[in-house]
């Protein structure tokens, strides 16, 4: 670990105040930051409210530029060592103030980046629009996600304690997730500063280190033909069958 904090962005994009998305939001950073602590981290945590740069959003959006506080907003996801994005449901899919904030935050801001994704719906039967909606989306960006996402329903905010109620309770999941993303959070932290050791001088300069099988092959020898595909396809390719083979009309 570092010696300086782990800094961890809560986004809620309730449109209400107070609402169940920032009860949600409120829930993962507390898990988190319990979690975080419990491994050794000094954690940091900021919560936005969406709802207070709506109309710096709306702006952004038609004019390409983000003002001062949005930019600032902005930033601060840039440099968040974790961020924890929790949106209400609406129709099958993110409200409209969650999407446009993604909307204008700059793709490079992403990828890498350890998300948990949160979402409050009226009922369960909502689940699963945060799988097929909202994750999509970030795997696009190149979020590093945490595996386990949590949408809580209205009566989920009833069961207070593991073992109260449904034995996948908001309680357990909360944890669960969080659990996750610290030691996602963490991994990326070592990743990411020095704590990886640098090429040994043993090993000699780059340019003088043995080549692996992989590197370029004497002149003069022929590349082995793609097994079952066509000539000229990237490897990662290789097995491509064209469909009228599949179908036997070739």
């Amino acid at each position: 670990m570092t010696d300086t904090p782990m800094r961890i962005v809560v986004l809620s994009a309730g449109l209400s105040s107070p609402s169940s998305t920032r009860m949600l939001a409120d829930h993962l950073a507390a898990s988190a930051r319990a979690e975080l602590e419990a491994r050794g981290a000094e954690v940091e945590v900021t919560a936005y409210e969406l709802r207070s740069y709506a109309h710096e959003i709306t702006d952004a959006m038609l004019s390409h530029f983000p003002g001062e506080r949005l930019a600032a907003l902005i930033a601060a996801v840039r440099d968040a060592d974790a961020v924890i994005a929790v949106t209400p449901i609406f129709n099958t899919g993110p409200s409209g103030l969650f999407k446009s904030f993604i909307d204008v935050v700059p793709l490079g801001v992403w990828p890498g980046k350890p998300v948990l994704l949160g979402a409050t719906a009226g009922s369960a039967r909502h689940s699963l629009a945060l799988e097929y909606t909202i994750r999509p989306m970030f795997v696009y960006l190149k979020a590093a996600l945490v595996p386990t996402a949590v949408v809580a329903a209205s009566s989920d905010f009833g069961v207070a304690a593991v073992g109260e109620g449904d034995a996948a309770s908001l309680a357990s999941r909360t944890r669960r997730a969080a659990q996750e993303l610290a030691a996602l959070g963490c991994g990326a932290r070592r990743i990411g500063h020095d704590d990886v050791e640098p090429p040994s001088e043993a090993d000699g300069p780059a340019d003088e280190r043995p080549t692996g099988a992989d590197d370029a092959a004497p002149a003069g020898s022929a590349d082995p033909a793609p097994t079952g595909g066509a000539a000229g396809l990237d490897p990662e390719f290789s097995d491509f069958v064209p469909l009228g083979s599949l179908l036997r009309r070739d």
